[in-house]
């Protein structure tokens, strides 16, 4: 498991035990008075013995408001689970992006150094037969090198990303092999939904938001507890004595605390300077996240513009190479036109990639902003 979940789930055991001792009531006190009396009565015992019991009661509900803080702890921290959680999934996802792109990647530079291939052996025996210079021989030969060198370099990311992964969900590389991971969904992008509903999955759905409100909440049952805390606790205490042969029952009232010098003034001022910087953070939070959604969707619509040219040039590229077979099989062309079309084909498909890759980074950062993934692929 994820090493900040687990970290996140140990602040929640944290949070439920402080609800036990927020419901907690104070324990009686017992006192056990014993006296010698110096100067006794002839035939009487000097000896006092008493057993008494102090008895706290907690006025104004004050107990109830500690469990209404302990409980909004709690909330807090379930809400702290999701904001890691989610911010896990993120990087899973953004790591998963990378492995379906570069493997995908990895295809595409696969066929550029068969095409790459192909073309030297073409241009070579050109050459021999004193149709191609030797100049174009190494021409080609470094751009077959260069090919290979693309996808030995593709490789190593493909690899980087496996190896991250498998540390972000607390597995071996080696267990990698064992764990499926389905990353083909990333070659169909979502659609994302109107601004009206981002905005609204905004504030359901970012545990920050959320967490923000608790906070509120738990400020205000904070000033509560405090503004009650001026009115002081009972102590009630029974007692039996057995003074010199007489026996006493009594109840008194101690330590009463009387409210002369101060009513709890500055703690009810700082408490109430926390409910109002807590309302300053949920404003703050809201906005910040209004802001990211119209960053993401911006982003979003500028990829997909980008996405629309590239297919647009993978189209033209196809209808190119559907030319030149054409122009093959008539005897107007020769195989070399026709490996560069094919060529100038991947090309474009490895822009069209990249096409996809900015789309759905803009997606990521959309369902970043909600805490929210989407579903609904983009319309054909």
């Amino acid at each position: 498991m994820n090493i900040d979940i687990q970290a996140a789930r140990l602040k929640l055991d944290i949070a439920i035990a402080t609800v036990t001792t927020a419901a907690q009531r104070p324990n009686p006190v017992v006192q056990l008075p014993l006296q010698k009396t110096l100067n006794p009565s002839t035939g009487q015992s000097p000896w006092s013995l008493g057993l008494a019991l102090d008895f706290p009661i907690e006025t104004a509900g004050k107990r109830d408001l500690r469990m209404l803080v302990a409980n909004d702890n709690v909330a807090a921290a379930q809400l702290n689970i999701s904001r890691v959680s989610w911010a896990v999934r993120s990087q899973l996802r953004l790591l998963l992006l990378s492995l379906w792109f570069s493997e995908e990647r990895t295809k595409l530079l696969q066929k550029q150094v068969e095409i790459e291939e192909r073309l030297e052996l073409l241009i070579e025996h050109r050459s021999a037969v004193g149709y191609a210079s030797t100049l174009e021989v190494s021409q080609q030969r470094h751009a077959l090198v260069q090919a290979r060198k693309n996808i030995a370099g593709n490789l190593q990311d493909v690899d980087s990303v496996k190896i991250k992964i498998a540390s972000l969900v607390g597995v071996r590389t080696s267990a990698f092999g064992l764990t499926p991971f389905n990353v083909r969904e990333f070659g169909n992008p979502r659609a994302i939904p109107p601004d009206e509903k981002t905005r609204l999955s905004v504030l359901q759905n970012r545990a920050d938001v959320l967490s923000s409100l608790v906070d509120y909440e738990s400020s205000q049952s904070a000033l509560q507890l405090e503004v009650a805390k001026q009115y002081p606790d009972l102590h009630l205490g029974p007692g039996y004595t057995l003074d010199q042969g007489s026996r006493k029952i009594g109840l008194t009232f101690s330590g009463l605390e009387l409210p002369l010098f101060n009513q709890n003034q500055g703690a009810i001022a700082e408490a109430r300077g926390r409910r109002l910087e807590a309302e300053s953070k949920v404003k703050k939070i809201v906005e910040t996240a209004f802001l990211e959604t119209d960053l993401a969707t911006k982003a979003y619509d500028a990829s997909i513009i980008a996405f629309n040219y590239a297919q647009t040039q993978y189209s033209f590229a196809g209808r190119r190479l559907a030319a030149a077979h054409a122009s093959l099989f008539s005897g107007e062309d020769d195989q070399i036109s026709v490996l560069s079309a094919e060529k100038s084909k991947v090309d474009s498909e490895l822009n069209l990639l990249d096409a996809i890759l900015q789309i759905q980074h803009a997606i990521g950062q959309i369902e970043d902003a909600m805490q929210h993934p989407l579903h609904e692929p983009i319309p054909q």
